[in-house]
């Protein structure tokens, strides 16, 4: 094990690495399309394992400031075992060290992986999932939609509810899914006009993402968000969503939609604790883990 690992280098993944990252995103069936990937070469830090000329496996790191993030942390299934991950963690880790806390969402089968190197388990969270075919069936029942219009024009209040949720500046991702998607921005609005809430979504082809999704108390109409979101989607597209563990109420709202439960995953952090989840509706972002 010593000498393999001796032999294993870690270097920022480049754009001619897209296509192998991507075959490895697609063997977990996340969907990362290779617009996705070239977003996330602007905006984490990505890094690839490597053994002469083969590569080996990758992940990507997000430095907000106080907060860090790592996801996409795949091996190629003819590396495993030989500490590959475990070097990317590690290496990762390194270059989020000013961070007070670091997330991973990780899937249930490789908890036990971030839990020796030292990450707590706090809650497991669902993905939803929504069929192509279910899409226009949908029952919203929503009395009015009037606060629900386009997020231009309300940029640095999102950025600031969004700083005060996740603890950190995560401008530049947020920037680049409105630039990519404006149609599915969208910002709820009080009866003062001031911002409660606001969602954002991201995909393309086939298959999308909502979120990030993020009502606060007194927000009205916090469902007419994602009905605007859904409808910006082009039709005959599949739409997930991210949804942590104590937003009950999203849950419940999802269910009564026709969305399915897909997969689930354990939110796990280093370091600081997180702040409450309970204004997030959905995560969404580069950090699949």
């Amino acid at each position: 094990m010593i000498t393999i690992l001796q032999m294993i280098k870690i270097r920022k993944l480049v754009e001619s690495d897209i296509e192998f990252a991507k075959s490895l995103t697609d063997s977990e069936g996340w969907g990362n399309s290779i617009e996705d990937w070239n977003r996330l070469l602007r905006i984490s830090i990505p890094l690839l394992a490597f053994e002469g000329e083969n590569s080996l496996g990758v992940t990507t790191a997000f430095d907000y400031g106080d907060l860090g993030m790592i996801g996409n942390v795949v091996v190629s299934s003819n590396s495993r075992g030989n500490g590959v991950g475990r070097l990317l963690l590690k290496e990762a880790m390194k270059v989020l060290e000013s961070c007070k806390s670091v997330r991973v969402h990780s899937k249930m089968d490789v908890v036990s992986f971030y839990k020796n190197l030292g990450f707590i388990a706090e809650g497991m969270s669902t993905i939803f999932r929504l069929d192509a075919d279910m899409k226009s069936f949908q029952p919203f029942v929503i009395d009015s939609d009037e606060n629900i219009v386009p997020a231009e024009g309300y940029w640095d209040e999102i950025i600031a509810m969004d700083m005060r949720q996740f603890g950190g500046d995560r401008s530049k991702l947020l920037k680049e899914f409105n630039d990519y998607l404006p149609q599915c921005s969208y910002v709820a609005l009080g009866e003062d006009g001031s911002v409660k809430g606001f969602i954002m979504a991201k995909g393309e082809e086939s298959w999308y993402e909502v979120g990030p999704w993020i009502v606060e108390p007194g927000c009205k109409n916090w469902q007419g968000l994602l009905q605007s979101a859904v409808q910006a989607i082009p039709k005959n597209c599949n739409i997930e969503i991210f949804v942590p563990a104590p937003n009950f109420r999203v849950t419940s709202l999802l269910d009564s939609m026709g969305y399915n439960a897909q997969s689930y995953c354990m939110s796990m952090y280093y370091g600081e604790s997180w702040p409450d989840e309970g204004n997030i509706c959905a995560r969404g972002g580069g950090d699949k883990g």
